[in-house]
């Protein structure tokens, strides 16, 4: 019989407060801000640890209809734990011991627990219940254990992190509010570049000869450049001599770097290997002058997520990584342009077109900045919010989409002065979601402006309405609407509202 147990969903973010008297005796030295004002503090770590997690999960859907196609309960049935310490298994005494399935970027994951039989999915079942098809769940919590503390990572920086302490290398990051924001290279490390011959000193010590003075390493370039035309991957990448794929520039960059994309369609056929995954701190830019006009990546192939299992992906974005001024459309069934799973993305002036699903995909914990992009014409949704993801979307133009924006699960993105006009529904809230909505235009939409269903909650703020079909606000959670500022006087609203 599986264990079964009810997904409780949460709002609050659980975030590790460091004391005073915790860091007293830890010398740590100030360094910068965030963007929002945060204290940006440098600590050295001795290990990498990461919790991978596969469960079965299931949704049971009650009054599933029209207006209200996302009323669910998600049940999770059973589930393992596997914890990797400096790349190897850690046991874990609180609990059975399980032997290691697959091993991936560092990270060991447990066996796949048995799928919930028929019959144990139909015991789960409430009243009025349709039981929809088992998903399987995978997630990796990764943290430094550091001076300052046990602190949060991305899966960036706990792979650069784990690299360097396998090395026996000094592992130094800078953190903000209880989360690793990067790793500090090696001061002695030249990465890209060979070692330094080694000198033997003379033999002949009546006639010895000086010691040569080592040559300086050539400073590695801060852009790759990359032409589907006129480029070769034999070339150097440089802008005379540039790369014909970007599969090959990522395979070369290092962080901090730009890859710099000619005007030009990239696809299977120009010798691109599809998801195109962005390493940390990598800008990928195309012409964010034109908002990515005739610079053009199409395509898609398989990632698999650990929160939504196998995808189609034209580009994974990583903690840290821009994708600036380009083009982009997944015609692949279910295919995203863009999944973005955790850390802070800057996903800035591009075009998201065409694509069969949606355009942007946020998941796991990730906090993307979203800003004026355009959204036009996808199948599904123009960008999607879902489990614990947040960050900012401000300045985008969504039209013509499925649902041109969705809110789910404990997602909590901000949502600032965007233009949603003339999709199904302007923008559909679900599960036990808290997005923020400030001065946003919805208009136009063949349906409804905004929809809420479910436990959702979100906080509205001076935005406008006009000209949508159906309703402007239409409320079928659990709670009113909380509306801070703006009048609701003359919009169509049904369900209750604050």
């Amino acid at each position: 019989m599986a264990v079964v147990k009810q997904v409780f969903k949460s709002s609050e973010i659980k975030r590790q407060v460091l004391g005073l008297a915790a860091i007293s005796w830890v010398l740590v030295s100030l360094s910068s801000c965030t963007l929002e004002g945060e204290l940006v503090s440098e600590t050295d770590c001795a290990e990498a640890i990461a919790r991978a997690t596969q469960a079965w999960r299931v949704n049971y859907y009650s009054d599933r209809t029209r207006q209200n196609p996302n009323n669910q309960r998600l049940v999770e049935f059973d589930s393992a734990e596997l914890i990797t310490r400096n790349g190897k298994v850690s046991p874990n005494p609180s609990a059975k011991p399980i032997e290691p399935g697959t091993q991936e970027n560092g990270v060991w994951y447990p066996p796949v627990p048995p799928q919930p039989t028929a019959s144990e999915l139909a015991e789960s079942r409430q009243t009025g219940e349709r039981i929809g098809s088992p998903e399987l769940y995978r997630a990796v919590k990764y943290t430094l254990v550091c001076n300052a503390g046990e602190l949060e990572a991305g899966a960036g920086t706990y792979q650069a992190a784990l690299k360097q302490i396998q090395a026996e290398q000094r592992v130094r990051v800078t953190y903000s509010m209880g989360r690793v924001l990067r790793t500090v290279l090696p001061t002695d490390a030249v990465i890209g570049n060979n070692p330094e011959p080694e000198w033997t000193p003379p033999t002949d010590e009546s006639s010895p000869s000086p010691a040569p003075v080592p040559s300086k390493p050539a400073p590695l370039p801060t852009i790759l450049y990359v032409n589907a035309k006129n480029g070769s991957d034999r070339n150097q990448g440089t802008n005379g001599s540039p790369f014909k794929t970007i599969t090959r520039a990522i395979a070369q960059v290092r962080p901090s770097m730009t890859i710099q994309l000619s005007p030009g369609v990239y696809n299977t056929e120009t010798g691109e290997v599809f998801p195109l995954k962005l390493p940390q701190g990598v800008t990928l830019r195309g012409n964010s002058e034109a908002q990515g006009k005739g610079t053009q990546i199409t395509g898609g192939g398989k990632f698999l997520s650990p929160t939504w299992a196998g995808q189609s992906v034209t580009i994974l974005a990583t903690d840290g990584s821009q994708v600036v001024g380009l083009s982009l459309t997944n015609p692949n069934s279910r295919g995203t342009a863009i999944w973005v799973e955790t850390g802070a993305a800057l996903i800035e002036a591009n075009r998201f077109v065409g694509s069969d699903r949606e355009g942007v995909f946020a998941s796991g914990t990730a906090t993307p900045t979203v800003r004026n992009n355009l959204f036009e014409q996808n199948g599904g949704n123009g960008i999607s919010f879902t489990r614990d993801s947040g960050g900012t979307m401000e300045g985008n133009t969504v039209r013509y989409n499925g649902f041109g924006i969705s809110v789910s699960d404990r997602a909590m993105p901000k949502l600032i002065r965007n233009q949603i006009t003339q999709n199904k529904d302007g923008m559909v809230i679900n599960g036990d979601s808290r997005p923020m909505l400030n001065f946003n235009r919805i208009s136009d939409n063949g349906r409804d402006g905004i929809v809420v269903t479910n436990n959702a909650s979100p906080t509205l703020r001076q935005n406008s309405f006009s000209n949508n079909e159906q309703y402007d606000l239409h409320n079928t959670s659990k709670q009113p609407l909380k509306i801070e500022a703006g009048a609701i006087a003359g919009l169509k609203v049904e369900g209750k509202v604050n």
